[in-house]
């Protein structure tokens, strides 16, 4: 009876092992790609976090040394908006990591056409009510 008891046990254990193996296996391969994929969402958000605040510096420091002295003298025209978004862009192009602006290229396709969205969007935020002014 004890033989057979054991025969049997081992039987059950040999279909089993090679089951709980493969199903322990597919267990790990699916949360190491869940960690990898929590892992990507966290530094794009990094890397809009960063791209975020980079505008926010840039918009502040283009007001302060271009748009200021334009609006003063009654010369801000639709050129030097032009010209004011550039040199936010750029600056906000700046102060970006290499991995930011690398990470923010993959996700959005062109880090300008993202950059330029969020410039327009801190100017609406600074000065509600003017629209297309850097």
């Amino acid at each position: 009876m004890y033989e057979l008891l054991t025969t049997l046990l081992q039987a059950v254990l040999a279909a089993a092992v090679p089951v709980v193996a493969a199903f322990a296996a597919k267990l790990l391969h699916a949360k190491a790609e869940e960690s990898r994929e929590d892992n990507k969402e966290g530094v794009l958000s990094h890397a809009k976090w960063q791209a975020t605040d980079a505008v926010a510096a840039a918009v502040a420091h283009t007001s302060q040394t271009y748009v200021d002295e334009l609006r003063k003298s009654g010369q801000f025209s639709p050129g030097n908006q032009a010209e004011a978004l550039r040199r936010a862009r750029e600056t906000a192009k700046d102060l970006l990591t290499r991995d930011a602006h690398s990470i923010l290229q993959e996700a959005y396709g062109s880090v300008n056409d993202y950059l330029e969205t969020l410039i327009e969007a801190e100017i609406k935020n600074v000065k509600p009510g003017l629209k297309g002014e850097s």
